[in-house]
C-alpha cells in the first residue's frame, strides 16, 4: 500500500493553515491518524478485526461497519486536503460495494447485524467521497434506510406506537436514538428533501426520548416519566445511564451526553427550528454538562468509570451536533465559557498515541477496536477544523465534492 500518496496535499494544507493557529496542529493530527488508519487496511480492502473472529462470527473478512467508518474518516481527511481518492480508499469502496444487498442495505449476509448503522455510515462515506459518482448506489441505500423507519406503512400509529418515527438496527428491530441519528444524518447529508414526510415522524420519535417538562400522552399511559432536565435518553423507554422506578410504578430514564447530542442534531436535520423549546432544552442540558473528559450522565457512584463508555462515539457526535447547531461558545453551569472546537481538539490531540491512533480504555460498544476509535476521532477533528476556520477566517475549510 502507498503510505505517502497524499504528502503533497498535506504540505499544501499546512501552508493554507499557517494563519489558522491551532487548526494546522489539528490538520497534522488528522493526517497522522489517517496515515496510521490506511496502514491497517486488511487484505480484502476492509478494516477492523480480520481472520477468524468470534466477535463477528466470520472468517477471513473485514467488518462492514468498521470499514465504512474508516473510509468515512479517510474521506473527511481527503476533503480537508483536497486530495482525490487514494488507492486504499478505492479498495475500501470496492469492498463495501460488494456488500450492497438487493434491498439497498450494506451488510454481509453471513453477519446481518447492525444493518441500518452500517448502511448509514457507508452512505456518509460515499457522499463525502463523491455524491455524483456514487449517486445510484446512494439512492438505493437511501431507500433501505427509509424503509427501516417505524411508520403507518407497517401499522405503526403516532398515538399508539412507542417506536413511531424511529429507526432501529435493521429488520424493523426496536428503534433508538443512535440508529435514528445515523439514518437521519445519512439521508440529510446525501440530499433527501427536507419536505419528505420522514422528517415529521423522526421529530415525533426523538421528542419522545427527551426528558422535557412535557410528557407525551402515550408515555403517560405507559407510566414513563421524565427527569425534566431537557436532555435525551437512548429510547423512549430505555437509557444507558441510571434509571429508577417511582413509588407509583412510573419509570424514569436518565439523560446522557452522546444521546443528547444525537437528539439535538437529529431534530435540526428534521427541520425543527433552533429556537424550539425542545432544541433549547437539549442545548441547555449540553451546556450545563459540557465535558471533553467523559460521556456525561453515564458515570455513577457504583461505576465511576462508566463515563468512558462510548467515549469516542461521544466525541464524534458532539462535534457534529455542535457544528450543525452553529454556536462556537458554550457556557456551562458555572458560567464558564468553552470554545468547544478548541477544547475538544486540544483534548483529542492529547489522547493520540505516538503512532497516530486513538483507542478507548473501555471496550464497551466495540471501542477496544483502534481503527474504529481512530475513525471517530478523525471525523470529530475534521468538524473542529471547519469550526476553527470559521472562527479565525482562515482559508482551508473542508471542500465537499461536487460543490
Amino acid at each position: 500500500m502507498q503510505k505517502h500518496w497524499f504528502a503533497p496535499f498535506v504540505f499544501a494544507a499546512a501552508l493554507l493553515w499557517t494563519s489558522g493557529g491551532l487548526a494546522d496542529e489539528v490538520t497534522a493530527s488528522v493526517e497522522k491518524g489517517a496515515r496510521w488508519l490506511m496502514a491497517q487496511q486488511n487484505p480484502d480492502g476492509g478494516y477492523g478485526p480480520y481472520g477468524e473472529s468470534e466477535q463477528l462470527r466470520l472468517k477471513n473478512t473485514s467488518d462492514v461497519g468498521v470499514t465504512a467508518f474508516a473510509l468515512y474518516a479517510v474521506a473527511r481527511f481527503q476533503r480537508i486536503t483536497g486530495a482525490g481518492e487514494s488507492p486504499s480508499s478505492t479498495r475500501a469502496v470496492d469492498f463495501l460495494l460488494s456488500r450492497q444487498q438487493p434491498d439497498g442495505g450494506f451488510y454481509d449476509t453471513r453477519d446481518p447485524t447492525l444493518q441500518n448503522y452500517k448502511t448509514s455510515v457507508v452512505v456518509l462515506a460515499l457522499n463525502a467521497l463523491d455524491r455524483v459518482k456514487y449517486a445510484k448506489v446512494i439512492q438505493k441505500a437511501q431507500g433501505f434506510i427509509k424503509s427501516q423507519q417505524f411508520s403507518e406503512e407497517d401499522g405503526h400509529i403516532e398515538g399508539k406506537s412507542l417506536g413511531y418515527g424511529g429507526v432501529g438496527y435493521g429488520s424493523k428491530t426496536r428503534p433508538d436514538n443512535s440508529n435514528t441519528q445515523f439514518g437521519a444524518e445519512a439521508l440529510a447529508e446525501s440530499g433527501l428533501s427536507g419536505s419528505d414526510e420522514l422528517w415529521k415522524r423522526v421529530a415525533v420519535f426523538v421528542t419522545r426520548t427527551l426528558n422535557s417538562e412535557d410528557v407525551d400522552p402515550l408515555l403517560k399511559d405507559l407510566k414513563i416519566g421524565t427527569t425534566r432536565d431537557g436532555g435525551a435518553r437512548y429510547a423512549p423507554d430505555e437509557t444507558r445511564g441510571p434509571e429508577e422506578t417511582l413509588a407509583d410504578g412510573t419509570r424514569v430514564f436518565s439523560s446522557y451526553g452522546s444521546m443528547s447530542y444525537a437528539a439535538l442534531k437529529t431534530l435540526l436535520y428534521a427541520n425543527v427550528k433552533k429556537d424550539d423549546k425542545r432544541v433549547q432544552g437539549l442545548f441547555a442540558w449540553i451546556s450545563k454538562h459540557f465535558s471533553v473528559k467523559e460521556n456525561p450522565g453515564m458515570a455513577t457512584r457504583a461505576n465511576p468509570k462508566a463515563g468512558l463508555h462510548g467515549l469516542y462515539y461521544y466525541y464524534h457526535t458532539m462535534a457534529k451536533a455542535l457544528s450543525v447547531y452553529g454556536e462556537p461558545i458554550i457556557k456551562d453551569a458555572r458560567g464558564v465559557e468553552h470554545r468547544w472546537a478548541k477544547e475538544l481538539s486540544d483534548h483529542l490531540l492529547s489522547l493520540q498515541h505516538a503512532e497516530g491512533y486513538w483507542q478507548n480504555t473501555s471496550d464497551r460498544w466495540y471501542e477496544n477496536i483502534a481503527a474504529l476509535d481512530t475513525s471517530y476521532a478523525i471525523v470529530a477533528l475534521s468538524e473542529c477544523v471547519s469550526e476553527l476556520a470559521k472562527e479565525t477566517g482562515a482559508p482551508g475549510r473542508e471542500k465537499k465534492p461536487n460543490d
